[in-house]
């Protein structure tokens, strides 16, 4: 009787996160190593229980730590991801701004180039 009471309150105190369900959105998936660690951490974090107050606030703090540190770890490879992001851009604009430019020089020439030819024609 015990022990099914201690499995119901379990069950109730269980809170799954909308990472751990199979998901379809992409944007809820991990996109790198330390956005995983943060899932893991959420999905395995537990707190150590204390007769009054609920949970140790030590312990708490301690993991309010480990937490921060975790998020400072994928800030930083989201900055990094989007910084090769931003530069492969900026690299292929470059590339397609050269490429009209020259294409836009091509047509200016052929055009001058009609042009004279037309010219020499009403002249001659």
């Amino acid at each position: 009787m015990k022990q099914q009471k201690r499995q119901n309150r379990s069950a109730k105190t269980e809170h799954t996160l909308p990472e751990t369900g199979t998901e379809t959105d992409i944007n809820r998936r991990a996109v790198n190593r330390e956005h995983e660690k943060l899932i893991q951490w959420f999905r395995t974090v537990k707190f150590r229980k204390v007769l009054i107050g609920g949970v140790d606030e030590a312990q708490i703090w301690k993991k309010l730590e480990e937490l921060n540190k975790l998020y400072e770890a994928a800030i930083s490879a989201e900055r990094t991801r989007y910084d090769v992001l931003l530069r492969e851009h900026t690299k292929n604009c470059n590339a397609l701004i050269r490429k009209y430019k020259q294409q836009l020089a091509e047509l200016i020439s052929e055009k001058n180039k009609q042009n004279t030819e037309s010219g020499r024609k009403e002249q001659g």
